[in-house]
């Protein structure tokens, strides 16, 4: 009979083990639409994750920065699978949360243009509304580097290789699409609404320039569409006064060049 301790001090009693949605429908209903995930003792956690003893728990939003994170991360993996969907035969490595949303790195023979980023973000917006489950699995490593083996994935072979043989993974599946991850996530695709991508450029795999060079895709993402609109009204704004720009306009300074 776990006693869950919430973050005003007040106490839920639960007859048997629960998940943290079954803590916030007890809480509230709305409050269960817009859960995202979760912290017990800490330790931020899946809304699906079970709760078998005594602890305390946070529940998170978008409006909180643990929720905008994990909506920013999953972001990078619906646009992994919209690549993957749209360009068969893509390579995916690294996708992390960055200031004001996310990148994914990717290997293809095909250099990305930006008629590709429109055609990407469109098909994003078509995997999000499949409200799609997003569910974690655990495996040992050996299990982790067979399974992106036969994906075909070398770059996640890597990183799996890498990590000692005795440590426990985690991947997580939406729809067709697996990805080793740590997670959080939140419960479904319908959570990711408010993004853009941004530019596609260069990168080396892990930042080494004898290694392979990658495809870096940048996207934004936002918990309202207001607040999506206001980051790129700020990115417009300061490119009209960006000194590169209107220094030669106003004849103030050329650059040559040569410099």
């Amino acid at each position: 009979m776990p006693i869950i301790t919430l973050p005003d001090g007040n106490n839920l009693t639960f007859p048997d083990k629960v998940t943290g949605l079954d803590v916030a429908e007890k809480i509230s209903k709305s409050l269960a639409k817009q859960a995202m995930i979760i912290s017990v003792d800490g330790d931020l956690k899946d809304l699906d994750h079970i709760i078998e003893k005594d602890c305390s728990i946070k529940i998170f939003t978008s409006k909180n920065p643990e929720g905008l994170e994990t909506i920013r991360h999953d972001t990078a993996h619906i646009t992994a699978m919209a690549v993957q969907e749209l360009f068969p035969g893509t390579q995916v490595t690294i996708g992390p949360v960055i200031e004001n949303g996310f990148y994914y790195d990717f290997a293809s023979e095909k250099p990305f243009t930006e008629d590709d980023l429109e055609k990407i973000e469109r098909h994003m917006k078509q995997v999000a509304s499949r409200k799609l489950d997003i569910q974690r699995h655990h495996i040992s490593r050996d299990e982790a580097v067979e399974l992106f083996s036969s994906m075909k994935e070398d770059y996640k072979v890597d990183i799996i290789s890498s990590i000692d043989s005795n440590e426990q993974l985690s991947f997580y599946k939406q729809g067709d699409f697996i990805d080793l991850c740590r997670g959080p996530h939140v419960p479904n695709t319908s959570f990711l609404k408010h993004f853009k991508l941004m530019k596609v450029a260069g990168a080396y795999w892990r930042g080494d320039q004898s290694n392979q060079q990658l495809q870096r895709i940048y996207g934004t993402c936002w918990a309202s569409e207001s607040d999506l609109e206001s980051y790129l009204k700020k990115l417009e704004m300061a490119k009209e006064r960006d000194h590169r720009l209107i220094g030669p306009q106003m004849e103030l300074f050329h650059q040559q060049e040569e410099a």
